[in-house]
């Protein structure tokens, strides 16, 4: 399923929510049908809830099936209603770079860093349990916010060269391809949330933006 929406004003979903395959974290204040819709649309369990006091969710959590990365900087609270809502280990990183979604590209089968956090790289694949590689998409160090990867595929950046999607096939060891969402932009992880089962994109997408990402991130 697709479902084109904006959440809180914007269509960059993916700043203001966070998905796994069972874990969906949206900003506060969404309306409990737009709520319902996300939860039915991803497959997953779905909370509301703020992030280090934002409502920047996108932004600040990175992970897959097997863990959820947060900063240091969440407070207590919502570090407990992660831990809550969600069967999984919720793994605090210690690193200045706080922007962990920005900075994160996983799947369940493989992880790409940014080389900002190079020094966390063992401890990111434990708690993800996967292969994690260190690398920069399309010249740019924040990976998480130029593509967006599922266990079915993943979409980068327009820039990207053939060699660096190369490498992202056997690194998140599924098939790579270019697109962009909400009318041409190039940085995916802003504009979307996604899984396998389900995408919610920002609502100014247009028809063949969304043809690619039916075609490249979700199961038959």
């Amino acid at each position: 399923m697709i479902e084109r929406m904006s959440l809180g004003g914007t269509p960059f979903i993916g700043i203001v929510a966070f998905s796994t395959e069972h874990a969906t974290v949206v900003r506060t204040g969404i309306p409990e049908g737009k709520m319902e819709t996300i939860s039915s649309v991803m497959g997953s369990t779905t909370i509301a809830s703020t992030v280090a006091r934002t409502d920047l969710a996108g932004i600040f959590l990175a992970g897959n099936s097997n863990g959820i990365l947060i900063p240091n900087i969440l407070e207590d609270f919502e570090e407990e209603a992660l831990r809550a809502a969600f069967d999984i280990d919720v793994h605090t990183v210690n690193t200045k770079y706080t922007a962990l979604g920005n900075l994160v590209l996983a799947n369940d089968r493989g992880c790409v860093i940014s080389p900002e956090l190079a020094g966390h790289k063992e401890e990111i694949s434990s708690v993800l349990g996967v292969e994690v590689q260190e690398g920069i998409i399309a010249g740019f160090k924040n990976v998480g916010s130029v593509a967006v990867a599922t266990n079915k595929g993943c979409l980068v950046h327009p820039e990207t060269s053939p060699e660096k999607m190369e490498w992202l096939r056997e690194v998140l060891k599924v098939p790579v391809n270019h697109s962009t969402a909400n009318r041409g932009v190039g940085y995916l992880g802003g504009c979307m949330i996604a899984n396998s089962k389900g995408v919610v994109v920002g609502d100014i997408s247009t028809g063949p933006e969304l043809g690619r990402i039916d075609d490249m991130l979700m199961e038959e």
